[in-house]
């Protein structure tokens, strides 16, 4: 039995085109094979030397040459189904040559045409099996019709030896049946094994699916809630910056007290964040001179916010309270404030901010700018100036006393001046994802000095849209345009 189980899986190897049933059903058919290969093998010797029957020795030789070319067909990936109705056809036609020589239907190898029937539906299927059911059916009535007419068929057993001949033929159909029946109850019990062990399997994963799933709803759940706090938390923190950056915007004057304070102006202001480290500052010290300043705290959100506050409350000390008017002393006095509230004598601390101050006066019609770190761009008498402030920014961790200088300067009615943070030139973007930068921007702005303040303000915002296109704001942003 091992060397035929060896032999099938050898002709069987390589099926990978049959599935799990036909590879089976292929199996069952090839042991079938070898069975009746050595039944035939067997009635071949029986035949010729005992029985002395020419004609069934013929038919088992039939037998064995078909069969060889039967079971060589698995090893060229032939159709189970092929093999089957081939297997049916070789035992209707082998039976019927016997049945014509032994007698009719009075021979004992009537009883092997079930085989034909058999085989079909069990190694092919069952249309088969209903198409070699009616083959099988009319054969044995052509059989039965002959002996009902009388005509006589040709007997070749020997009449001595008719009931050795009957004897061994039911008792290899019997075999045979045997054989099929053990091989096919063996095939169902590994079966169903293999079913039992793919149950437990698909149980084992179903298992564990369905605890995964529960493990998953309840950690669901759990970021659902988590969820829902964070939404909360975040709806309050973003009401809370809301808010602060209704107070940011409130230390600020309006726009539209800028412009009536001078012949015209623009602001523009642009946090990155909902609220910012740039703000702009404003103060009428007297009937004659007017203050502005422009400042960009060190960092963004709502720490820069801070500053700005901070900021602010020292403008208004230095300019309104201690009535320090000239543009470099404001600076100096916020420097040292600044270094003062924030450092606390440590050198590590880096809070800071660029700055700068203008202050105009209408009377003798001059404008004084000082600046931190920031630069002037104006158009004064048809020319267009570029006034840097100094190299210093106020506060920050340097120890040692800075010194702040400060421009004066004559200015014609209509002309205009520009202070901004670094904000816009810094922005990236642009087909090559580049900083604008300042010479860019400095063009920019003198190509539009002579129209409308309030288009001059579309033109910039505009040209910041379309050159952040689709990246992020990189910093806050602030201009202050003024038409003196």
């Amino acid at each position: 039995m091992n060397i035929l189980s060896n032999f099938s899986k050898w002709m069987l190897s390589g099926q990978d085109k049959y599935d799990m049933v036909a590879i089976k059903k292929a199996n069952f058919l090839l042991a079938t094979l070898q069975t009746t290969f050595m039944l035939s093998f067997i009635y071949m010797l029986f035949s010729k030397y005992i029985m002395r029957y020419p004609t069934g020795a013929d038919v088992c030789i039939y037998f064995l040459i078909v069969h060889v070319i039967l079971i060589s067909l698995f090893k060229f990936k032939v159709s189970p189904i092929i093999i089957g109705n081939a297997y049916s056809f070789l035992t209707l036609s082998g039976f019927l040559v016997v049945a014509f020589t032994t007698g009719g239907v009075s021979s004992p190898i009537i009883a092997w045409l079930l085989c034909t029937i058999v085989s079909a539906y069990w190694y092919a299927n069952k249309l088969s099996g209903i198409i070699w059911s009616i083959f099988t059916i009319s054969a044995v009535t052509i059989l039965f019709l002959f002996e009902f007419f009388g005509i006589q068929l040709k007997n070749e057993i020997p009449e001595d030896l008719y009931y050795v001949f009957s004897g061994t033929m039911y008792l290899g159909i019997l075999g045979y049946y045997l054989i099929v029946i053990v091989t096919y109850e063996k095939w169902q019990k590994e079966a169903k094994i293999k079913l039992k062990k793919q149950n437990d399997e698909l149980t084992v994963t179903y298992e564990e699916l369905t605890q995964q799933t529960d493990e998953i709803m309840a950690q669901r759940e759990m970021l659902h809630e988590h969820t829902q706090k964070l939404e909360k938390v975040n709806s309050q923190l973003n009401s809370s910056i809301n808010y602060a950056s209704k107070i940011q915007r409130s230390l600020m004057e309006p726009e539209k007290n800028i412009q009536n304070a001078f012949n015209d102006a623009f602001i523009i202001w642009e946090p990155r964040d909902i609220v910012g480290g740039d703000f702009y500052w404003y103060s009428e010290i007297d009937e004659n001179r007017k203050a502005i300043a422009v400042i960009d705290c060190t960092g963004h959100g709502v720490p820069a916010a801070f500053m700005t506050i901070m900021a602010n409350d020292l403008l208004h000390q230095a300019v309104n309270i201690s009535r320090i008017y000239e543009p470099k002393a404001i600076l100096q006095y916020l420097d040292q404030e600044i270094r003062m509230q924030t450092s606390k004598g440590q050198t590590s601390v880096e809070d800071g901010m660029d700055m700068s101050i203008i202050v105009v006066d209408t009377d003798t019609k001059t404008l004084t700018f000082a600046g931190a770190k920031q630069t002037m761009y104006a158009y004064l008498g048809e020319k267009f100036k570029v006034i840097k402030g100094g190299k210093s920014a106020i506060g920050g961790h340097v120890l040692h006393e800075k010194n702040f200088e400060q421009t004066t300067m004559p200015y014609a009615i209509g002309d205009v001046v520009y202070v901004q943070t670094d904000g816009f030139q810094d922005q990236f973007g642009g087909k090559d994802f580049k900083k604008y930068l300042k010479k860019r921007y400095r063009e920019l702005l003198q190509q539009q000095y002579q129209i409308e303040m309030s288009l001059q303000k579309e033109i910039l915002l505009d040209e910041f849209s379309f050159w952040r296109g689709k990246y992020q704001q990189t910093d806050d942003i602030l201009i202050v345009g003024i038409k003196l």
